[in-house]
């Protein structure tokens, strides 16, 4: 369809400005002429979704997307800025309901150049702009439906599933950070997972690297057979072993760098100009990687999927999943099925991983820094076989300078191997601060066995992994705490220590006075000794005698709430057939009212 806009509405800002989507030229133009408007040039959709942010309260800055002539009919066209709740969709013929976007309005990153440095752009972000009460922070649009402009009309939302405005604002954000045409927000990472093979026919395969997420494998080998779409797994380091594996057949190509959990690294660069040339769509699930360490879109990727739950939560206190594409034409194909599958992320969560977003940089860069000095302490420790971590020691050569070439940080996770089953779960049974869970991206360090836990999906004949294997997730606590407390687990694995078994790291603090106190109270007359300058108050046998008091009145009116229930109950069941039920039972409760009290 085409967007057109009347030239003096445009001019007049009394006149409510109107944008139609969804209508041929020809059809736009009818419409108008029957209003008595006169008809301007109509601007394609996706130049004006381009260009509408640029220009947008900009005063004199480069556009990116629109220059010279285009940029003049542009402003000549919508204005310097456009009202983008104001935009409406007629629903009256001509207009095809199937033609209407199933997505709020919103720019197209895709070419976006963001003069800001990374930590900078995860805070400076304004969910929306045109909320008339302008709040620091994107409000909570907490509901399930939008009322209509008129009974002929579309809103930009009608129904929280198919858009709403602080989803909306959550995947503006992530678009702009991850250069995207659009970002979609999902249920959680898997539903973003399972959108993407959605994009895919029956008969169409996937070619997926061999050493992958769990529940990655689990969908592509137990789910998409079920829609007749083939799975082949390679080793995506070996670029032969890729081209060998690619057949007509091969639509989609799905990557992990690095991947999980040996932290393999693949050239994604080199992935996308061997799939293209073939016609193929690459996707890479970036979970590991989040924006502020690489952004594959720039690097040539059509499609990349996060599990929102890790670095863009950061506490682990919410669920989502995340898919980014590079073309419009994709964002329409994923915008239409989160719309017809239902598998959008609610607007609490949204404001949730707004917020996480504004701490991730800060998160990200301290979890590394304690990331490389945990590695270089499993390095040298004579119990650990081998460290995959894509930093220096933790990974070969070649492969370092991959990652180096596509990322700007090894990230947080690593794994390693200790040779034996036994002495892997020992270790992590014996650490205090690392909590045994699955999941990833926390600002608590995690420690998973993978075979056993976020892999066990996958039959041990197909695994890829070791099962002696250890993935560490390392959180912002200090570097020094974390290292103890792997030492210690190394030393109660190696039976070279007893595990201490205190609630230094419980949280429970049963060793510690409680507040407020509940001894009973000193008589006057009792003796007091003097030490070290403080007084202390004995009388041992006032205190038993309380104490023995106080249990033995306890115990008593125990068990005299306890006749008196039984006794009501009895006599309730004894008169319940007769006629005088009801008044006896009033009377018994007010008589156990009485008694209890």
């Amino acid at each position: 369809g085409r967007w057109s806009l009347p030239r003096d509405q445009a001019a007049s800002p009394r006149v409510p400005r109107v944008v139609c989507l969804g209508l041929a030229a020809s059809a736009a133009r009818a419409m108008v002429s029957s209003q008595g408007l006169p008809v301007t040039e109509e601007v394609e959709a996706r130049r004006l979704e381009n260009a509408v942010w640029r220009l947008w309260r900009k005063d004199s800055s480069p556009d990116v997307g629109v220059t010279g002539e285009d940029s003049r009919r542009l402003k000549d066209t919508i204005g310097v800025q456009i009202n983008f709740p104001a935009i409406r969709f007629p629903r009256a013929a001509p207009c095809d309901y199937d033609d209407l976007p199933t997505f709020p309005i919103r720019p197209n990153f895709a070419s976006f150049k963001n003069r800001l440095r990374p930590a900078s752009e995860c805070v400076v972000f304004d969910g929306c702009p045109e909320d008339p009460y302008h709040p620091s922070n994107t409000p909570i649009y907490q509901t399930s439906t939008f009322v209509q402009p008129s009974a002929s009309e579309f809103g930009s939302y009608d129904y929280t599933r198919s858009g709403n405005p602080t989803r909306t604002a959550f995947e503006k954000h992530v678009a702009m950070l991850e250069h995207a045409a659009a970002a979609f927000a999902f249920a959680s990472g898997m539903a973003a997972l399972h959108t993407v093979t959605r994009l895919l026919s029956a008969g169409d395969v996937v070619l997926a690297n061999e050493d992958i997420y769990g529940g990655m494998h689990r969908l592509l080998t137990q789910d998409c057979s079920n829609s007749l779409i083939g799975v082949e797994f390679v080793d995506t380091t070996d670029i032969e072993a890729v081209r060998r594996a690619m057949t007509p057949k091969v639509k989609l190509l799905h990557l992990e760098s690095p991947s999980n959990p040996r932290m393999r690294i693949t050239d994604i660069r080199a992935m996308v100009t061997l799939a293209h040339s073939h016609g193929i769509l690459v996707s890479v699930d970036s979970t590991m990687m989040p924006p502020v360490l690489c952004k594959p879109l720039t690097l040539g990727v059509d499609i990349v999927v996060h599990s929102a739950t890790k670095f863009f939560s950061g506490h682990a206190d919410c669920t989502g999943g995340l898919v980014c594409v590079r073309e419009p034409g994709l964002a329409h194909r994923v915008a239409f099925l989160q719309n017809a599958e239902g598998t959008a992320l609610a607007p609490f969560e949204c404001f949730l991983f707004l917020r996480g977003i504004k701490t991730m940089f800060l998160r990200v860069e301290r979890s590394q820094e304690n990331a490389l000095k945990v590695a270089e302490f499993l390095m040298k420790h004579p119990r650990i076989k081998q460290v995959m971590f894509p930093g220096k020691g933790g990974c070969d050569t070649r492969s370092l300078a991959i990652h180096r070439s596509q990322c700007s940080g090894p990230g947080s996770v690593l794994s390693f191997t200790t040779g034996s089953t036994k002495f892997s779960r020992r270790l992590l049974d014996a650490c205090r601060i690392f909590k045994i869970t699955v999941s990833f991206g926390s600002v608590n360090s995690l420690g998973e066995m993978p075979c056993t836990m976020s892999h066990a999906s996958i039959p041990a004949e197909k695994r890829t992994l070791p099962d002696d294997l250890v993935r560490l997730s390392i959180g912002i606590e200090d570097a020094a705490d974390l290292i103890a407390d792997l030492d210690h687990g190394l030393k109660v694995a190696a039976e070279e220590r007893e595990p201490v078994d205190d609630d230094a790291y419980d949280s429970k603090f049963e060793d510690l006075p409680i507040v407020p106190s509940l001894s009973p109270p000193v008589a006057h007359n009792a003796p007091v000794t003097i030490s070290n300058g403080t007084k202390h108050v004995h009388n041992d046998k006032v205190e038993d005698e309380v104490e023995a008091k106080m249990l033995e009145n306890t115990r008593e009116e125990r068990l005299a709430s306890l006749e008196a229930r039984q006794s009501a109950l009895l006599t309730i069941a004894a008169v319940s057939a007769s006629g005088a039920g009801l008044v006896v039972l009033a009377l018994v409760l007010r008589s156990l009212r009485r008694t209890t009290s």
